[in-house]
């Protein structure tokens, strides 16, 4: 049996860590603007489609209060996750992710790759970093408008 020194601290298990991602998209699918806030660290990083930008709990509240889509369902997929322990303190989780959506009062299906960084901190863990890359072509070919020449 182990037992553990002060200076000792027990890392996050695979299904915790699960467990707080989907905490993140629970709350957000419910629009718990507090949950979300709660879960997010002081300066994270987020990046995808509409950009790159850094938020901050107020600031992600906020979006959570005034968003002008709605996710009505979620899933991850199981045998897409990832995890990388960076440390006893910061690890980080990757999956696939189906998102049935309404998007300004019309229906959407949305299949992405997303990535989170989670940090541990006195408070708990918060995300530090939060990536969603759309599935397709890694070079946006599924995406752009071909021109035929006359």
């Amino acid at each position: 049996m182990t037992t553990m020194t002060p200076t000792m601290t027990r890392t996050i298990s695979d299904q915790e860590l699960l467990g707080l991602e989907r905490s993140y998209w629970d709350a957000i699918k419910d629009r718990d603007a507090r949950t979300v806030g709660r879960l997010t660290a002081e300066q994270c990083t987020v990046a995808g489609a509409s950009g790159a930008s850094v938020v901050d709990p107020r600031s992600i509240v906020k979006q959570v209060e005034t968003a002008t889509y709605r996710i009505n369902s979620y899933q991850i997929d199981p045998k897409a996750v990832h995890v990388n322990r960076l440390s006893d303190d910061l690890v980080a989780i990757a999956y696939g992710v189906h998102e049935d959506l309404e998007v300004d009062g019309k229906p959407a299906k949305l299949e992405a790759f997303d990535t989170s960084v989670w940090k541990k901190t006195e408070n708990g863990w918060v995300c530090v970093l939060h990536t969603e890359s759309l599935q397709g072509d890694p070079f946006g070919r599924d995406r752009m408008l071909v021109h035929s020449a006359s």
